[in-house]
C-alpha cells in the first residue's frame, strides 16, 4: 500500500503542474468547502489523508461527511467538512482529486459559487472523463482497490 500512496503523491504533483496554467489565486473564502453537500473521495485518498491527519475521530467525521451524512463538526454547522478551519483547508497539501480540480473545472458550468474567483475563468465539463488526468487517476485508484482487495 505504501507504494500506492507514493504513486498518488506523485500523481497529485503532476496534476497540480497540469492545473498550474489555469490556476488563479483562489479567493481563499472557504465557501466551496463550507457549502459542499458531499465529496467523492476514493479509499486510496482516504488512506493518504489519514497518514497526514493521524486522528481517527476527525477521520470518521470526514468519512461521514463524504458519505453525505449530516454530522455536527465541533459544534458548528452540520455537514461542513471537518478539515475546514476558518476559511482554510487544514489538509490542503493532501486534499482529494475533486478538491484540486474544483474551480479550474466547473461541472456543467453551474457548480461554482457566485463569488468564486474562477467564475468566467474555468473550464466547463459535462463528464468526469473530461477532467485533467482523470483516466490516470481512475487507473491508479482501481489498481489500489485491486491490491487492497487481494489482501482482504
Amino acid at each position: 500500500m505504501d507504494s500506492m500512496l507514493h504513486s498518488l503523491a506523485i500523481f497529485y504533483k503532476t496534476l497540480d503542474k497540469t492545473l498550474q496554467p489555469q490556476t488563479m489565486d483562489c479567493g481563499l473564502c472557504g465557501e466551496c468547502c463550507r457549502r459542499a453537500a458531499g465529496l467523492q473521495v476514493y479509499p486510496l485518498e482516504l488512506q493518504y489523508i489519514s497518514r497526514f491527519v493521524q486522528n481517527p475521530r476527525i477521520m470518521q467525521k470526514f468519512i461521514n461527511f463524504i458519505e453525505n451524512k449530516r454530522v455536527k463538526i465541533w459544534g458548528e454547522i452540520a455537514g461542513q467538512c471537518p478539515f475546514q478551519q476558518g476559511d482554510r483547508c487544514s489538509i490542503y497539501a493532501v486534499r482529494p482529486y475533486f478538491c484540486r480540480v474544483y474551480g479550474p473545472y466547473n461541472l456543467r458550468g453551474k457548480n461554482l459559487l457566485p463569488g468564486c474567483v474562477y467564475n468566467g475563468h474555468s473550464t466547463t465539463y459535462f463528464d468526469q472523463k473530461e477532467l485533467p488526468l482523470y483516466d490516470q487517476f481512475l487507473n491508479l485508484v482501481q489498481k489500489s482497490n485491486h491490491l487492497y482487495c487481494r489482501r482482504c
